[in-house]
């Protein structure tokens, strides 16, 4: 399952915290096209769960850890001297699709930090910062980190920075706060242009599942989750059985496991629904009481870049995604409707 401790490159989590304590007081600069971070705006000191971290001057030599701290340094227009390589949803070379036009090898080390964070390889790239504001590592790997180059963590739980809250944060860090406000507000602007564009899916009920686990159970991801507020909001509302569910659960868990017997509870008008390769989920008895298979209306994703691209939501993973998502979910939706 798309858990930390077991995916941990798929542990996308959603905070409720406003973007907007992090664009306070912070420089401009010449546009996200910028290849120089300005120097205006520090020394700059940012908050985290463990305490602050001050910059005194805007980095150059950039180190990302986590999902998507390398796709806000890139729509910044700087490039990461040093980023996680992936395998889950990534292209042969360890880097996202949505990445391959701006990536460059010999600019660019990719860390392995499939199981762990990998201090050595961050130290041998001499960072000038180490951006991780979601990824959940512990004050101890937060100290380590923080002795090679100061280190911006996540602001408050672990796996719960919304993607506004991370593109602002980042901003900040590079002094480029009033560029990474324009972000947001460009994805915004995407999501709401999309709604628009298929009015079919207001109102209708989701839930998003994952089958891609054990036999016995299913991964239910809660309306905290960043792949659910992508779909809620192009205009869906989440399923009743989901917000049954969250209201009973761990508020700070992102998901939470069913068994398959009571599929039927989280069933929706759309279920999106993540499958093993080469599975037909209709086929499958064990999935026979969720209604919307019977109707027509799950969309399964067995691809894992599509997977993928929905569940890192981000300024650059979104709109690639939106492009090859949104006819399967309007098809699903009209048949909903009919």
């Amino acid at each position: 399952m798309f858990a930390p401790t077991a995916r941990r490159q798929l542990a996308v989590a959603l905070a409720v915290a406003s973007s907007s304590l992090f664009l306070a007081a912070c420089s401009s600069g010449d546009g996200g096209g910028s290849t120089e971070a300005s120097g205006e705006g520090f020394p700059v000191t940012i908050a985290n769960t463990f305490g602050s971290t001050t910059l005194d001057a805007a980095p150059e030599r950039i180190v990302t850890l986590g999902w998507n701290a390398q796709d806000v340094v890139y729509a910044l227009g700087q490039t990461p001297v040093g980023m996680p390589k992936y395998t889950y949803g990534a292209e042969a070379n360890g880097v996202m699709p949505w990445l391959q036009d701006r990536f460059d090898p010999s600019a660019t080390t990719l860390l392995d930090a499939a199981t762990s964070t990998p201090i050595e390889g961050v130290a041998a790239l001499a960072p000038d910062v180490v951006l991780a504001p979601y990824e959940g590592f512990d004050e101890a790997t937060y100290e380590k980190l923080s002795g090679i180059a100061p280190t911006v963590a996540y602001p408050d739980k672990a796996w719960q920075t919304t993607w506004q809250d991370q593109t602002a944060l980042v901003g900040q860090a590079l002094g480029k706060s009033a560029e990474a406000e324009q972000l947001v507000a460009g994805l915004d602007d995407t999501l709401a242009q999309t709604a628009a564009a298929h009015p079919e899916f207001a109102g209708k009920t989701i839930s998003v599942v994952n089958f891609d686990t054990d036999a016995a159970t299913v991964n239910v991801y809660m309306p905290s989750d960043p792949r659910v507020q992508v779909l809620t909001e192009l205009g869906f509302t989440v399923s009743p059985g989901v917000q049954k569910l969250a209201a009973a659960n761990d508020p700070d868990k992102f998901f939470a496991d069913i068994s398959v017997e009571n599929i039927s509870d989280v069933d929706a008008d759309v279920v999106v629904a993540f499958v093993p390769e080469n599975t037909t989920v209709a086929a499958n008895p064990a999935y026979a009481n969720l209604g919307a298979i019977g109707r027509g209306t799950a969309v399964a994703l067995s691809d894992t870049k599509i997977i993928s691209g929905l569940s890192q939501t981000s300024v650059l993973a979104t709109p690639w995604v939106l492009d090859k998502l949104t006819p399967q979910l309007s098809e699903a939706a009209k048949k909903a409707g009919a």
